[in-house]
């Protein structure tokens, strides 16, 4: 029997949410033995579908949703294979039972160095104990294993890169229609962000980009911004500041089934987050990516954290080095001056998630380092 521990699950939505409840439906297709652990549905109203999979919902009650969750453990057999879907409070509880068949997942941010102090050594310690006690943990990238890795050589890892629903996203539209449903300019070349919009995922190095282009560049260039976060407004003066307003269309938070139709409408998808050590702040591989290629888009990432993971350099986009605006000018001249090489590496993308980036290729890679390890 596997049991997948996650807190982060639909109707939660982000990329644990998504990537957890795509294997576990994954698993669970092939006849697997599975029952997912996680917090009750009934506080949020709107987000993700939750799975119809064997299920255990824990309060969300912070105490209560710990007690639960020892409960539950000690109520399943011990040669259970546990998978959690971070290292805290999911696995350390697991670990603190003497749980022996436990994967944990890493993902980037969790396992980035922490600040200097104190209060951290705690925190450092349980860290590195919870994560050698693993059998395996499993990193979204190379860039993340490398961050495990320097908290002890001793943990045991792999990599295995998130996937995507290509199906989903590969929908039957052409880029004008998608458009006209979107109400965006079927004239305009369509520039695409969508993220979380916090300090660290580079969207002023776009608007920096697009400030540098000759106006006459500048009027066939649409910004498309989708999501909501703490840097909105600064940046929304930022692109005031720079003469920008005009070019720019501000969609805040888009719903889950409208992504699809907003990727096909684009013609580039562009994300330059940072590698930002001191917020720790970091794309840990950068699903958004593979979204966007499924959908046979084009996208530009920088060369930080695991994006390159995510990104074949010549195959499916570009990568640029992290807060370089002008080398982003040059793809923003060529979307402009020669958008079929544009269009050129979202089909090379396409191609390469159907064949190598599905859920069906992670679960494969997954179920062998279970039955490895």
């Amino acid at each position: 029997m596997y049991i997948i521990i996650s807190y982060d699950y639909p109707p939660n939505d982000g990329g644990i949410s998504r990537l957890t409840a795509a294997f576990a439906t994954e698993l669970a297709a092939r006849d697997i033995n599975i029952e997912v652990c996680t917090l009750e549905s009934n506080a949020i109203k709107q987000g993700l579908q939750r799975p119809t999979l064997p299920t255990v919902e824990l309060s969300r009650n912070k105490g209560q949703r710990e007690f639960g969750l020892l409960r539950y453990l000690l109520s399943r057999p011990k040669k259970s294979k546990i998978i959690t879907t971070v290292w805290n409070p999911e696995a350390s509880l697991t670990w603190l039972l003497g749980r022996k068949n436990l994967y944990i997942l890493a993902h980037g941010n969790e396992v980035m160095p922490y600040p200097k102090g104190i209060k951290y050594l705690l925190k450092s310690w349980l860290r590195k104990k919870v994560l050698t006690s693993a059998r395996c943990v499993i990193c979204n990238s190379h860039y993340t294993e490398q961050l495990v890795l320097n908290i002890s050589p001793n943990i045991t890892t792999v990599v295995i890169n998130p996937g995507v629903d290509y199906e989903r996203f590969n929908i039957p539209l052409t880029r004008n229609q998608a458009r006209q449903q979107l109400e965006l300019s079927t004239e305009k070349r369509v520039l695409l962000s969508v993220s979380r919009i916090d300090d660290y995922k580079g969207h002023d190095v776009v608007l920096k980009a697009l400030a540098t282009l000759p106006k006459d560049q500048l009027q066939n260039l649409q910004y498309v911004v989708a999501g909501k976060g703490s840097y909105l407004e600064n940046l929304k003066r930022q692109a005031a500041k720079l003469g920008l307003n005009d070019n720019i269309r501000w969609l805040g938070f888009v719903a889950d089934e409208q992504l699809p139709l907003l990727y096909k409408a684009a013609d580039l998808f562009v994300l330059c987050t940072r590698e930002d050590k001191q917020q720790r702040g970091v794309e840990g591989f950068g699903m958004v990516f593979l979204e966007a290629q499924a959908a046979g888009l084009a996208v530009v990432g920088t060369n930080a954290g695991g994006i390159p993971d995510a990104i074949q350099n010549g195959g499916g986009g570009w990568l640029i080095n992290q807060d370089d605006s002008q080398e982003l000018v040059k793809y923003l001249v060529k979307l402009i001056s020669k958008p079929e090489t544009i269009h050129e590496q979202g089909k090379l993308g396409l191609e390469r998630v159907r064949n190598k980036c599905t859920w069906q290729h992670y679960t494969d890679n997954l179920l062998t380092v279970l039955d490895k390890y």
